[in-house]
């Protein structure tokens, strides 16, 4: 899975856990939002959780929204759940805070150990 900035390789750890079609939807999706900030670095997209509650986040405004839009959008089918949007976007929103670089680094260590 890659785009013309990222690619996700064999030795990263995977988002979902689940593999196949359903890991590809998940990876496609944080690389559609990646692309998507990238041409908005200034959003500050919103989005809004429960407690104990996974796979239900509300977007909040605009930017939200169309980080969302853009992330369903880059994948295949648009078949999407909300586990794999919740999942994406805290992948996406990590990123933007600590860098492609070091999320590679710690999703490498991460499917090494899991080789141990």
């Amino acid at each position: 899975m890659t785009t013309a900035k990222r690619e996700y390789t064999d030795d990263m750890d995977e988002l979902s856990g689940f593999g196949g079609g359903y890991e590809a939807n998940c990876r496609a999706m944080v690389l559609g939002g990646l692309d998507w900030w990238d041409e908005h670095p200034d959003a500050d997209p919103q989005f809004k959780g429960f407690k104990g509650v996974y796979g239900l986040m509300i977007s909040e405004d605009d930017e939200a929204k169309a980080l969302s839009e853009a992330m369903v959008a880059a994948t295949p089918d648009r078949d999407v759940t909300g586990a794999m949007h919740q999942a994406a976007t805290s992948h996406v929103l990590w990123i933007r805070s600590n860098g492609w670089g070091k999320y590679v680094e710690e999703s490498r260590e991460r499917a090494a150990k899991d080789k141990d």
